[in-house]
């Protein structure tokens, strides 16, 4: 071998080594970005429950409250007695519009005023997180939110001129 070929041979190496360590660095990177991007996604996605994982409006724990609980379970739920949220009730249905269900489009969650009215009440009354709430009332966070500012406006209106609402 003559001294040129030795020479060559050895750039010929440095070379390869010092495109080796810039692939190296280059993937490590390309690593990293995807690793950062994919970290940011997942913190922009949503992690909310889905009506899969809810019992239905009709079996939620709310409706067995206003079947079957007692006069100390109810005051406790919405920090009024069974007679006064079904005054309450009576004023309100009057402010707060349920559609009935049509072949077009889908029905709604809450199919009764008083499921509204009692989710108005327990959202103030408890510090509950919208979760709990939502398995409460058996309905997803979105429809949840939806109802509670419908609800929220028409509870207004119905409080509003209602004498038994009054502060004395």
């Amino acid at each position: 071998m003559h001294a040129d070929d030795a020479d060559a041979l050895l750039v010929l190496a440095s070379t390869f080594l010092e495109q080796d360590e810039e692939l190296h660095d280059a993937r490590r990177e390309v690593y990293r970005a995807l690793v950062e991007e994919a970290w940011k996604i997942a913190m922009r996605s949503r992690h909310y429950q889905t009506t899969q994982c809810l019992d239905t409006p009709s079996d939620s724990a709310w409706m067995m409250v206003y079947k079957y609980g007692s006069d100390v379970n109810f005051l406790n739920t919405t920090s009024l007695t069974r007679s006064a949220f079904n005054q309450l009730l009576q004023r309100f249905s009057r402010f707060y519009y349920i559609p009935r269900h049509t072949t077009r489009g889908r029905p709604t969650k809450l199919n009764h005023h008083h499921q509204v009215l009692g989710l108005v009440l327990c959202f103030y009354v408890g510090s509950m997180e919208q979760s709990s709430l939502c398995m409460l009332f058996g309905a997803p966070p979105s429809t949840l939110s939806r109802t509670l500012a419908r609800a929220e406006g028409a509870l207004a209106q119905a409080l509003s001129g209602y004498a038994p609402a009054r502060i004395s």
